[in-house]
């Protein structure tokens, strides 16, 4: 990575990074992340874009020589797994969790950084309207799990009277396209390179 888009992205993460703790912070009531719960980074493809992942590299160098092995035979296990699957999506273990904690947490995603919070899926189709999702570890009673309703996918007014939660839970849109748009692009002139799923950049 050259040396002034890291210094771009470096400003980047600081920014978007204020804005999603301050998410973080006003739905507290109905985000039940804590240390050691990995869930997020076992089931996924992780996209991201080639700035990202030139941002993740970094970090990976900084590792220990031992932790880079045991990273690499991740990957060497994962790719030998996907050659011989024949499903859609090939769902899988981030290769840099390690017992639980992402070996490259200030060089993560901005996926990774993002997850956890209800958001919106804007369709490709202008004239749909955007549908509210939460967190696939929903499904596990975690977050947003009280107040969401499954059969309507979206918030349930009378779910939230009944927690007694005194904060409305809130969708944001935090995809990476809108990010770079309000404050990579326009603002600070960054180029993130394509998108992709991360086994497909390793």
């Amino acid at each position: 990575m050259e040396e002034r888009a890291f210094e771009k992205y470096c400003q980047f993460i600081r920014v978007i990074s204020g804005l999603i703790n301050d998410h973080f912070k006003d739905q507290k009531e109905y985000i039940h992340c804590k240390e050691g719960c990995s869930y997020c980074c076992q089931n996924g493809e992780y996209p991201c874009s080639k700035l990202e992942f030139e941002f993740l590299k970094i970090g990976f160098t900084t590792l220990p020589i031992e932790t880079q092995q045991k990273i690499i035979n991740k990957v060497v296990k994962l790719k030998a797994e996907k050659s011989v699957f024949h499903g859609e999506k090939f769902v899988h273990e981030c290769p840099f969790l390690l017992e639980d904690k992402c070996s490259v947490y200030n060089f993560r995603m901005i996926i990774c950084r993002t997850f956890g919070l209800a958001y919106y899926e804007q369709s490709d189709d202008p004239n749909i309207p955007s549908t509210i999702k939460s967190p696939f570890c929903m499904e596990q009673g975690l977050n947003y799990s009280d107040v969401f309703d499954k059969e309507t996918k979206t918030f349930s007014r009378e779910k939230f009277i009944q927690s007694g939660h005194k904060t409305e839970p809130i969708a944001y849109n935090l995809g990476l396209e809108n990010l770079k748009t309000k404050f990579g692009k326009d603002v600070m002139d960054i180029d993130f390179g394509e998108t992709k799923k991360l086994l497909e950049w390793l």
